[in-house]
């Protein structure tokens, strides 16, 4: 089964899953509340990468030290996946962590863990609305050095549709940057600069993401 497949059939199986064990949740609990106290659910973004400013400086095979600085424009696509779980602080405010796997930039993939602070207009839980929020958190690019961390943040809106009590359908838009450390390629030696010679790889990244999402 290739990811895509995976990913597919993960996201129905919680579809399918999700409503009638939320349901059983809350008989069990007798929560009477318009709304659950706790969410979970599953997100999937495309991704439009538009810029990226990076900086790097390293020692080339023949000896020299290189400083370069890259400023590089245009499209690129890439995908995001991520899984969440909160809790509604009111009926207005959620607060969910979100893990997940997503596209940074060419050849470049992250593993993002963020805290996301959502506000919903209206008072109604059950009716459709805006939705505004904000996500920071950090990013693992690289399993075999798990303190090389990188960081990300989210400036986002959409629309809530609501399908019932707990189950809710999200449309979303935002904006997105990540500060990264991806690998210095030495076009003279047509190879990426090895670890010891490498003395700094920064790169801050700027993309806009159009996702939907099930909570429940």
């Amino acid at each position: 089964m290739n990811r895509k497949t995976f990913i597919i059939s993960f996201m129905l199986s919680v579809m399918t899953a999700a409503p009638a064990f939320s349901a059983a949740r809350c008989e069990e609990h007798g929560d009477r509340r318009p709304y659950p106290l706790f969410t979970f659910g599953v997100e999937s973004s495309y991704v439009f990468t538009f810029l990226n400013r990076s900086h790097f400086n390293f020692i080339s095979a023949d000896g020299d030290r290189r400083d370069e600085r890259v400023l590089t424009t245009g499209a690129i696509s890439n995908g995001q996946f991520l899984v969440h779980g909160g809790i509604n602080v009111s009926p207005k405010v959620n607060l969910s962590l979100y893990a997940g796997y997503c596209g940074v930039f060419r050849h470049e993939r992250m593993i993002p863990v963020s805290l996301r602070v959502s506000w919903y207009s209206g008072d109604d839980p059950m009716r459709n609305r805006w939705i505004v929020f904000c996500s920071a958190g950090a990013g693992f690019n690289d399993i075999r050095n798990p303190w090389k961390l990188s960081a990300e943040g989210k400036l986002g809106g959409g629309y809530r549709i609501s399908l019932n009590r707990s189950v809710k359908l999200d449309l979303v838009f935002a904006f997105q940057e990540v500060y990264t450390h991806p690998r210095a390629y030495e076009s003279d030696a047509g190879n990426y600069v090895p670890q010891e010679r490498l003395r700094r790889n920064d790169a801050y990244i700027s993309a806009f993401a159009l996702g939907i999402a099930l909570v429940f």
